[in-house]
C-alpha cells in the first residue's frame, strides 16, 4: 500500500472517531472543524495529534518521515485522542471566556491544561483515556526502543501467547505495563495516587532498565500533582505542576535509581520541590464543569469502566493504582448520576 492511500485510510478512522465522540461530546463549533494530515505537527511540536482552532482543524502526523507507522493505532485510543484534543476547547470557555492566548500562556508553562482536558473526558470516555495511554506507552517504546521491543513481540508471537482485550503482546515492561498506564492515567487526570513512586520506578528498572532511563528523562504524569483551576496553579500545596519541575522531578528519580542518591536524599530533594500526588478532602472532579457532555451516554460508559477496573482491584492489589482508578470513576459517575437526578 502506497503511503498516499494509508494516510487516506488513517484519515477516516479518524474522522470516523470524531464521529463517534460527538454522541458523548458535542457543541455546535465541533461542526465547523475537519481532521487534516499534517506531517509538520510532529517535525515541530513532536506530538501525534493538535488542535489548531484557530484553524478549525485538528491534525494527525504519523506516519511520516521520522515515524514510519500509526502512533495511535487503536480506534479507541483515536476516540480518546479527538475527545481529549476537543475538550480544550471546552476548557479555554469555561476558565478564559474563550481568550486562547491566555490558555496557551497556562498550557506553556504547566500541565494543568492537559490534566483538565483529560479529567473532562474521563467524565464520558474513560476507557478511550486508558487506551490513549497505553498506546502512547507502546509508541514511545516502540520509537525509542525499537529493536528491543520488535524482538520481544516476535518472541511472544513464536510462543503463541495470547492477549486480553487492552493488553500488548509482549511488551517490555511485562507484568508492569498496566500498572504504569493507570498511575500515568490518573496523572494526566491529575487524579490523586497513592503508589510509592520510588518503590514503583526501582522495580520497573529492575525488569526494564533502558525503558526507565529513557522515560525518566522525558515528561511524564505519574508523580505530577493534582488538577486544579488556573487561579491555583502557583498554590503549591497541590504538588508539581509546572513543566520544568516535572522534568527535575524524573531526573531525581532517575538519580536515585542510578546510585548517585540515598533513598533519604531523593526523598527530601522530592518533598521540597512539594511533591504530592493525594490531598485529604479535595474533590479534583468538581473542577471541570459537565458542558457538552451526554449524561446518559457518559453514565452509562463510566460505570461499564468503573466495573471493569473494579474486577482488577479486587485481584491486583499489590498496586494501589487500580484501587485509586477505581475511586476516580466512582466519584466521576456519582457526579454524573447526581447532576442527572438534579435536572431530571
Amino acid at each position: 500500500m502506497s503511503v498516499e492511500r494509508e494516510i487516506e485510510g488513517l484519515k477516516s478512522e479518524w474522522q470516523a472517531a470524531f464521529r463517534e465522540m460527538k454522541k458523548y461530546f458535542y457543541n455546535e463549533i465541533f461542526d465547523t472543524f475537519s481532521i487534516t494530515y499534517d506531517a509538520r505537527t510532529w517535525y515541530r511540536f513532536k506530538n501525534p495529534a493538535l488542535i489548531y482552532p484557530m484553524e478549525r482543524e485538528m491534525r494527525f502526523s504519523t506516519p511520516n518521515e521520522r515515524v514510519r507507522f500509526d502512533y495511535y493505532g487503536s480506534f479507541l485510543s483515536k476516540l480518546g485522542i479527538v475527545s481529549y484534543n476537543f475538550a480544550y476547547l471546552a476548557d479555554i470557555e469555561e476558565f478564559y471566556s474563550g481568550d486562547l492566548n491566555m490558555f496557551l500562556h497556562e498550557q506553556s508553562q504547566f500541565v494543568t491544561t492537559l490534566q483538565r482536558a483529560n479529567l473532562r473526558v474521563a467524565h464520558f470516555l474513560p476507557d478511550a483515556l486508558v487506551e490513549v495511554t497505553a498506546q502512547g506507552l507502546r509508541s514511545f517504546i516502540r520509537l525509542k526502543l525499537g529493536a528491543e521491543a520488535e524482538a520481544v513481540e516476535a518472541s511472544s508471537r513464536g510462543r503463541g501467547e495470547e492477549r486480553g482485550a487492552g493488553e500488548k503482546r509482549g511488551s517490555v515492561l511485562g507484568e508492569y505495563e498496566e500498572p504504569l498506564v493507570l498511575m500515568e492515567t490518573l496523572g494526566l487526570m491529575g487524579m490523586p495516587r497513592r503508589d510509592d513512586i520510588l518503590s514503583f520506578f526501582s522495580e520497573l528498572s529492575e525488569h526494564a532498565p533502558d525503558f526507565v532511563r529513557v522515560f525518566l528523562r522525558t515528561q511524564n504524569f505519574s508523580y505530577a500533582g493534582l488538577a486544579t483551576p488556573p487561579w491555583l496553579n502557583a498554590d503549591k500545596k497541590f504538588g508539581i505542576r509546572r513543566r520544568a519541575d516535572i522534568l527535575r522531578a524524573g531526573k531525581i528519580i532517575l538519580r536515585f535509581l542510578e546510585g548517585e542518591i540515598r533513598r533519604e536524599e531523593a526523598n527530601y530533594a522530592l518533598e521540597n520541590m512539594y511533591f504530592t500526588t493525594y490531598l485529604e478532602d479535595f474533590n479534583v472532579e468538581e473542577i471541570v464543569d459537565m458542558r457538552w457532555i451526554n449524561l446518559e451516554r457518559a453514565k452509562e460508559r463510566v460505570e461499564r469502566t468503573l466495573k471493569e477496573f473494579e474486577r482488577k482491584a479486587s485481584r491486583r492489589t499489590s498496586f494501589h493504582c487500580y484501587e485509586d482508578f477505581s475511586d476516580a470513576l466512582r466519584r466521576i459517575y456519582e457526579r454524573v448520576e447526581r447532576t442527572l437526578a438534579y435536572f431530571g
